[in-house]
């Protein structure tokens, strides 16, 4: 299961400051991405890629995540049990603590403490992932927002691997592995926004997400409740329907997992 720890009531007031910046830095951003979700949830995922995506894109694609799956093949003795769901819980709460400990950047010092402290829950959970994954937990540490402009860009410096814990991952693990730990980031992090605004806020990280999950060998069918956000649903709903998604892809990487246990050693 997905840890979630839910952020005191207390602390709204210094969020939706922070959003409201955020927004006003991004509005031209945020518009089109609600166009783009609002056109997702009115056509169907399948429609809607197949409108807005190139044939010669989906083929590069496609060509990237069967190198990787290529290059990431390995008997499942030499993996740590259970690897899938532990790279991806790695992933998913340091991009949760380093969404929520960001979103207090332009906070009063006393404030930031205590979102510290919060974030701080996460990463533990994280650093166990990592101790089960063979990676020293000293790596792990959610990536710090000292300013608007660093929390605005969180996921682009995931992208680059501002703090080299993706390098980690594909080092000690495989390429595939790196993926999943990025598609865990995006989703906590899209996680964390829709539990701190309570539903109010989704906008989903779509072709980030699309991106990482296809590489990372992760069925569409799993990975699309991820990125769907019907504007007519309550926040109650969009938060359910967030968390079932994150238990669905959860329990398929679990089964994986699973199916490495019981599959037979390659001949040789």
């Amino acid at each position: 299961m997905i840890n979630v720890i839910h952020a005191p009531s207390s602390r709204w007031s210094e969020r939706w400051r922070v959003l409201a910046y955020s927004a006003a830095a991004a509005l031209a951003f945020i518009g089109l991405e609600r166009l783009e979700l609002a056109a997702f949830d009115a056509a169907g995922p399948d429609r809607l890629f197949a409108r807005t995506r190139s044939a010669a894109a989906d083929e590069r694609l496609a060509g990237e995540a069967a190198d990787i799956a290529a290059r990431s093949r390995s008997p499942a003795a030499a993996l740590p049990a259970g690897h899938r769901l532990a790279t991806f819980r790695l992933g998913y709460e340091v991009g949760w603590a380093s969404e929520f400990a960001g979103s207090f950047a332009m906070s009063d010092p006393a404030v930031r403490a205590k979102a510290a402290t919060v974030a701080d829950a996460r990463i533990a959970v994280a650093r166990e992932q990592a101790v089960a994954l063979g990676i020293d937990p000293a790596a792990v540490a959610a990536l710090p927002s000292r300013t608007l402009a660093d929390f605005t860009r969180l996921q682009e410096r995931f992208e680059a691997d501002e703090s080299g814990l993706a390098a980690r991952v594909e080092s000690r693990l495989t390429p595939l592995h790196r993926h999943l730990f990025l598609l865990g980031v995006d989703i906590g992090s899209d996680a964390e926004r829709v539990q701190s605004s309570r539903g109010e806020f989704a906008d989903p990280q779509v072709e980030a997400i699309r991106r990482h999950a296809t590489l990372a060998g992760v069925a569409a069918e799993v990975w699309q409740p991820l990125v769907v956000d019907r504007g007519d649903a309550s926040p109650a709903a969009r938060i359910e329907r967030h968390r079932a998604a994150v238990e669905q892809l959860a329990r398929a990487l679990a089964t994986s997992d699973a199916d490495d246990v019981q599959r037979p050693p390659p001949s040789r």
